[in-house]
């Protein structure tokens, strides 16, 4: 596997999270080790100095530092703000390289409001999103390993040559991520997802924000049930790669989010594709533990190749 690497020396699969915030300048330098990389902030859309495209901008093999600063929302505007879940990956022979490792977790946060006062303990997920619990916020990420391509030099079928890059057979099947709160630390580390916590709602306690993030490049599809099997329809869909869901139905009015506009999207399941992130908001209305199964798709046949589970525990 390859990786990102922090300028501790500190290596991880997948690579660091960044954080940022609504209309801060990020800065991060790349000084590649091995063949030229770059950047990517997928989702998100610098000038082209800054956006890693390395076809349409340039590689670095030396060093290079982007900066870039992520939109500020308003509230009741769909048209403005970036706050949501991103990844960034290397953009250098992209196919392989994001398998090879070279991918990590985005997240921008918004800019707190007068409007949208946030209570102790918990953030918004947008400008005058819900709350959510930071303590139990976590990051699910299906990773699927073709071992064949893990055998490819760094440029392979950059020259013409068929290497077999339009062949995905992957045999090992990961569930990346976990509660943010809890990265674990270290030189070397392999973030994997064992287990999740979702609150159940009272006394001040504030729901539990899932981010999903597709990072292989088949179909995935989440299904949650209940102790008996059933499915069960505890997650609100807030936002879909970085947007937030808003009520546009009437203009020249606010566009509130969905939910307060009294068309919460509740759901047990969701399918998604390669690079796809949503948000989810998780909602047990008591405590108990659930399921959650990610399955992976062939992407023509739709014959699932691959199966992982994670308990939730509602408390």
């Amino acid at each position: 596997m390859w990786s990102f690497e922090t300028e501790n020396g500190e290596r991880s699969f997948p690579g660091p999270l960044i954080r940022a915030r609504e209309g801060q300048i990020l800065h991060a330098t790349v000084n590649p080790s091995m063949g030229p990389h770059t950047v990517h902030w997928h989702g998100l859309e610098p000038d082209p100095r800054n956006d890693g495209v390395g076809h349409t901008s340039f590689e670095i093999g030396g060093t290079y530092t982007y900066q870039w600063k992520p939109e500020q929302g308003e509230p009741g505007d769909a048209n403005c703000g970036t706050a949501g879940t991103y990844f960034y990956h290397c953009h250098v022979n992209t196919t392989l390289h994001a398998q090879m490792g070279m991918f990590g977790p985005l997240i921008i946060d918004p800019v707190a409001h007068p409007d949208y006062p946030v209570s102790p303990g918990a953030r918004r997920a947008f400008v005058d999103g819900p709350e959510y619990d930071i303590d139990t916020e976590a990051i699910l990420i299906p990773y699927s390993l073709d071992p064949r391509w893990h055998e490819l030099g760094h440029a392979a079928g950059l020259s013409g040559e068929d290497v077999g890059l339009n062949r995905f057979q992957p045999k090992h099947f990961y569930l990346l991520g976990g509660e943010l709160a809890r990265r674990p630390t270290g030189r070397e580390r392999v973030w994997g997802l064992s287990a999740l916590r979702a609150n159940v709602e009272g006394n001040g306690r504030k729901p539990t924000l899932l981010r999903v993030l597709n990072a292989n490049y088949l179909p995935n599809l989440i299904r949650i049930t209940d102790e008996s099997g059933a499915p069960a329809r505890i997650a609100e869909v807030i936002s879909h790669d970085g947007r937030a869901y808003r009520d546009t139905s009437v203009p020249g009015t606010p566009a509130r989010p969905i939910a307060e506009a009294g068309a919460p999207l509740m759901t047990s399941t969701l399918a998604f594709g390669a690079a796809e992130r949503y948000d989810l908001l998780l909602r047990p209305p008591a405590p108990g533990r659930y399921r959650l199964e990610v399955s992976w798709k062939d992407w023509i046949t739709g014959r699932v190749v691959g199966r992982r589970t994670v308990t939730i525990t509602a408390s």
